[in-house]
């Protein structure tokens, strides 16, 4: 495999500055999208010092030359220079040393033009007539299901959507969190103001500070006077994602902006009030967040003055069923399809399925079937692949139980068989733990609902029965 082929193949059709230098800092490879940026071609490129090409950088601020010296691996940097026509800018870089036989001999360094963050918030969430680009959509309605769970969720929603308290959100990835948080900004009086979201995830942190504080006129970025999220949401609703990625110096900022009301753009001495409602949400239960130094324990319990805890689906077996009719009847609406329902054997499936993925899952799952399926009753096989596999999977494991306890019975179906035995276990199981649910759920591995579920599916019942 020709190697120096492969690599200007790639360095050709990417948007990403790319050059390498040696372990004296002299470029001995350049791409063509870093010419606009370094100011020169790739031709006079090749072979200078890198500060020769960078004037205004020194061997203190340029990445490259810490990473020949250190060793160290530099992601999401963002660094201004004047490149070769004096011309200043503003890159986002990542850059790694080069090692051979243990020693550094070189690095090599990916950059891109930092504009492209800059600029999100003028776009994204400027005004137009009155009305924000970024709407939340969701409303209480669109929260389905039949559960004492969903009925306390929805209580809890209509007495607090016009308090400015902040609100905590915490669930596993896929529960429903952004759902939650746009009926809350949608039932309030805020409804007709800014809601606007943003994952902590998803921004390199050294640009996340500029975008919710927004930037002055000669700040870092050598950007014009920007609004940040929190002044777009001014009157409305912020609603911040995966809190616990987010750098806890910035955390600390934000905790002031909880407690005063007031932010300070980045560059800027001036300050300004804000009438925000902040919402945030993780998916990592967050003490451990905190005991991880991921979570600042003061921000924590400043946003934790009302908090959801959403269950997983696995624990909401009585909105199975309705989850997966809600979905097949949007499904149908959107692909022109008119298919029924559900076979047996997939709703009992579903109850039995762990669902990592959760709500999202499920829905997911039921697209993939509504566009597959060439029948008008949804089979396992309409399913997802992974989901299909581990549902034989399951399958093969009680037939091998089945099998080594010589309880086969040719003469009966092999539902009736499987039922029966999965009866006797769960009953024996139950009895060995004083009819305690909890421990019994435990002890088979499932969840307590599905535990509740096979009993009532099962016609176990118990006259004591402890949770």
């Amino acid at each position: 495999m020709d190697y120096k082929n492969i690599l200007k193949l790639i360095s050709e059709n990417i948007s990403s500055g790319l050059f390498i230098v040696n372990k004296e800092g002299i470029v001995i490879f350049y791409n063509q999208s870093a010419n606009d940026l370094a100011g020169l071609n790739v031709e006079n490129a090749i072979g200078k010092h890198m500060l020769e090409i960078f004037p205004k950088l020194t061997e203190e601020t340029s990445t490259i030359i810490r990473a020949l010296t250190t060793g160290e691996v530099i992601k999401n940097y963002v660094q201004n220079y004047y490149n070769y026509q004096r011309k200043l800018v503003t890159i986002l870089s990542n850059t790694v040393p080069i090692y051979e036989n243990g020693e550094i001999v070189g690095a090599i360094e990916i950059f891109s033009d930092v504009d492209q963050y800059k600029n999100i918030n003028q776009n994204k969430y400027k005004k137009q007539k009155g009305n924000i680009i970024d709407k939340a959509h969701y409303t209480i309605d669109d929260i389905v299901g039949v559960g004492r769970f969903v009925k306390d969720i929805k209580s809890k929603i209509k007495k607090i959507a016009d308090s400015k308290s902040p609100v905590l959100v915490y669930g596993e990835t896929g529960t429903g969190k952004e759902l939650i948080v746009q009926s809350i900004h949608n039932l309030s009086q805020r409804c007709d103001n800014p809601f606007i979201a943003q994952n902590c995830a998803a921004i390199p942190g050294t640009l996340l500070e500029s975008m919710l504080f927004g930037t002055a006129l000669g700040s870092f970025t050598g950007a014009k006077d920007s609004k940040g999220l929190i002044e777009a949401a001014d009157g409305g609703t912020l609603f911040l994602d995966e809190i616990n990625s987010m750098d806890i110096m910035l955390q600390a900022k934000l905790l002031r902006v909880l407690q005063e009301g007031q932010i300070r753009r980045v560059g800027e001495n001036k300050t300004r009030f804000v009438d925000v409602r902040i919402i945030t949400a993780l998916n990592q239960n967050p003490y451990k967040a905190i005991e991880e130094g991921k979570l600042r324990s003061d921000l924590f319990y400043r946003l934790n003055v009302i908090n959801f805890s959403l269950l997983p689906l696995r624990e909401r077996s009585e909105d199975l069923e309705v989850l997966a009719y809600y979905f097949l009847n949007e499904f149908n609406r959107a692909l022109n399809k008119n298919i029924k329902g559900f076979s047996n054997e997939v709703i009992e499936f579903f109850h039995s399925y762990n669902w990592p993925g959760n709500i999202r899952e499920l829905r997911h799952s039921i697209e993939h079937a509504v566009n597959m399926i060439e029948k008008d009753v949804i089979t396992i096989e309409d399913l997802p692949k992974y989901v299909d596999i581990n549902y034989k999977a399951a399958d093969d494991i009680q037939e091998n139980i089945a099998e080594e306890k010589n309880t086969i019975i040719i003469n009966e179906p092999l539902n009736e068989i499987m039922n029966e035995y999965e009866r006797k276990i769960i009953s024996k199981t139950l009895r060995q733990n004083d009819y305690n649910v909890s421990k019994t759920s435990e002890r088979l591995n499932i969840p307590r609902q599905t535990l509740y579920y096979k009993m009532k599916k099962l016609g176990i019942k118990v006259d004591k029965i402890l949770e």
